[in-house]
């Protein structure tokens, strides 16, 4: 017995955890419209829904990252770390998903350490999208170095 689900969207990836009737995304909604970042970040992160999921990510006021991120359980971080990766890549605000790293880090980072094989894949995603952002930045700056350089000798 079971159920199967089928899609035609490659990023909706049906792999819920701990659902229950209250675990929605209307509830999800309903959380972030109250205020509550925290719970709703966890409401979506048990739906497993990437839209969902950075839809959230992107209501949370920056100055309210660090208190969302110690509300978030060891249990949940692995999973948040893939969805922030996944979101890095094509968004600009980048010192946005940054703080997110850094707060998980300074938080939760003696337990990731402790369970470092449970991680890597995260690190790994999470390595992949900083560095990508990183060549697209020095690429930008090279060109204006040589840019000024020109304009210098002129």
């Amino acid at each position: 017995e079971g159920l199967h689900v089928y899609s035609l969207d490659d990023d909706m990836i049906f792999d819920p955890i701990s659902l229950t009737e209250e675990i929605t995304p209307g509830a999800v909604r309903s959380n972030l419209r109250n205020g509550k970042h925290s719970v709703a970040l966890l409401v979506s992160l048990h739906l497993n829904e990437y839209a969902l999921v950075r839809e959230v990510l992107e209501e949370i006021p920056f100055g309210s990252i660090p208190l969302v991120v110690k509300s978030i359980g060891p249990e949940h971080i692995e999973r948040l770390m893939q969805f922030i990766s996944k979101c890095m890549l094509d968004s600009p605000h980048l010192e946005f998903y940054l703080q997110f790293c850094l707060e998980m880090l300074r938080v939760h980072g003696l337990h990731m350490e402790k369970h470092r094989g449970g991680f890597m894949r995260a690190f790994r995603s999470m390595h992949r999208s900083v560095q990508i952002h990183h060549d697209e930045l020095k690429r930008v700056c090279d060109e204006n170095r040589y840019t000024l350089d020109f304009v210098e000798d002129q």
